[in-house]
């Protein structure tokens, strides 16, 4: 089998934040072979500023693959992204190659006729999931409605963020959480993103005062190149710590993990590369005894995190869901997955038209 072409489709969608709305780029690669089996696979950045780069760099990544043997996927990775060019790995090499991996992996599941999840280890046939971008009010009242509707939507699990809480007193931090555990009670697991704002010394302070809450994790309580100040915040506190999604290759958790900063370690599957890479970090974390979490890609992702032994929970932050049918499907609180080969999306030609912006 050989690759022929690479299709690279650029669109920009609708991103809902709680209650901030802007446009996100997702880029869709479309791996066509000779065997007449297509793999799809999707990359995005946070900002229109950089569209065009990524998609200037999907495209030049897809060119080396062409003539190529897609299933030899450690092989066209490594000509990806670890090219004597100087160029990566890391930065939007990572995130470019991370759109052709997921199309390549796609590929091999249709060739051995196996979902992602079955062919990536097939621990689980689905995970639990955390809603991760609708509960987003400041004012306590405003995040109470939030949850509850998210509960009864069938999520059991959320995340929240602390907004402009970065140098707020904790009691305000506190009275957003207590009001979120009145609403949903202690059922419902609850995690707090920090997302680097606090000092060691105030995640401490403020991870002591919502012990009482019973928050699931606290994640990303530091700036991420502070593992001692992350290690000492891990050490100091009840509530597990959650972090890795800001680290570009496997080799950069390793310090997190032989620290015992992390209880939890996430990893982004953009910034990595894409399911390549996600193996080899929730390998790494295994031999330490620590579970593995996903950022964003949920419609990829869910697959990943079923499938190993010490996978834990996957985000459902469903910004580039818009464009696929064959999603996993919510139930219970978890995302339950098919058996249909490859990672089973298919895309929606009509929506991706819709948004299509090259």
């Amino acid at each position: 089998m050989k690759v022929t072409r690479v299709e690279v489709i650029t669109t920009v969608v609708p991103q809902i934040f709680g209650r901030l709305q802007g446009q996100m780029p997702v880029v869709i690669a479309r791996i066509m072979t000779d065997a007449g089996i297509d793999g799809v696979g999707h990359t995005f950045t946070l900002t229109t500023e950089f569209q065009r780069s990524l998609s200037a760099m999907v495209r030049e990544l897809g060119e080396l693959i062409v003539g190529e043997d897609p299933r030899r996927i450690e092989h066209l990775f490594s000509r990806m992204v670890y090219p004597a060019n100087f160029v990566g790995p890391g930065g939007l090499l990572n995130i470019a190659a991370t759109a052709l991996d997921i199309a390549l992996w796609d590929i091999l599941g249709k060739d051995a006729g196996q979902p992602l999840w079955r062919l990536l280890g097939g621990f689980s046939d689905s995970v639990r999931t955390y809603q991760s971008s609708a509960a987003m009010g400041s004012r306590p009242d405003v995040l109470q409605r939030q949850a509850a509707d998210l509960v009864a939507q069938g999520h059991r699990a959320l995340k929240i963020r602390p907004h402009a809480e970065r140098d707020a007193r904790v009691e305000k931090v506190v009275e957003r959480v207590r009001a979120i555990r009145e609403a949903i009670g202690y059922d419902v697991d609850l995690m707090y993103d920090v997302n680097q704002n606090w000092t060691p010394s105030r995640a401490i302070r403020a991870g002591r005062a919502l012990e009482e809450f019973e928050l699931f994790w606290l994640e990303d309580p530091t700036a991420m190149h502070d593992i001692e100040g992350q290690a000492a915040v891990a050490q100091a506190l009840d509530v597990p710590i959650c972090s890795g999604e800001y680290h570009y290759n496997p080799v950069s958790l390793l310090p997190l993990l032989k620290a015992r900063a992390v209880d939890y370690l996430m990893v982004d599957m953009c910034r990595m590369g894409g399911i390549t890479q996600f193996r080899k970090a929730a390998a790494l974390a295994e031999s330490f005894g620590v579970p593995v979490a996903s950022h964003l890609l949920p419609e990829i992702f869910a697959h990943c995190i079923a499938a190993v032994p010490n996978g834990l929970m996957a985000e459902w932050m469903d910004w580039s869901t818009i464009l696929f049918d064959g999603l996993p499907t919510l139930a219970d609180g978890a995302l339950h997955l098919s058996e249909r080969p490859g990672h089973g999306l298919t895309l929606l030609e009509n929506v991706v038209q819709k948004y299509r912006v090259d």
